[in-house]
């Protein structure tokens, strides 16, 4: 049975971690990162995505230094994500 300590505490902080040895593929981080970026109200329609062992590379155009940032933000925050390299 497994013990769950501090149960109620912290809850809404954080999403959480995965199970010991759990690593989320380059393929569901990539398309997270597409479909995030493509609802999150900036034209994302200039943004190329890869990703390589978690770290994200995001290359291209967009309109503003919000949008970078913003861009930048969005895929930060996605699962699986180690490192952001905007390009």
């Amino acid at each position: 049975m497994l013990g769950f300590g501090n149960q109620g505490q912290g809850q809404g902080q954080s999403r959480g971690r995965g199970p010991k040895g759990y690593t989320r593929s380059d393929t569901r981080i990539e398309e997270d990162v597409n479909e995030r970026l493509s609802q999150c109200g900036i034209d994302a329609s200039e943004i190329e995505v890869k990703v390589q062992n978690g770290e994200v590379t995001l290359s291209g155009t967009v309109n503003s230094r919000w949008e970078k940032r913003r861009a930048e933000d969005v895929a930060e925050d996605c699962s699986g994500v180690r490192h952001v390299q905007n390009n």
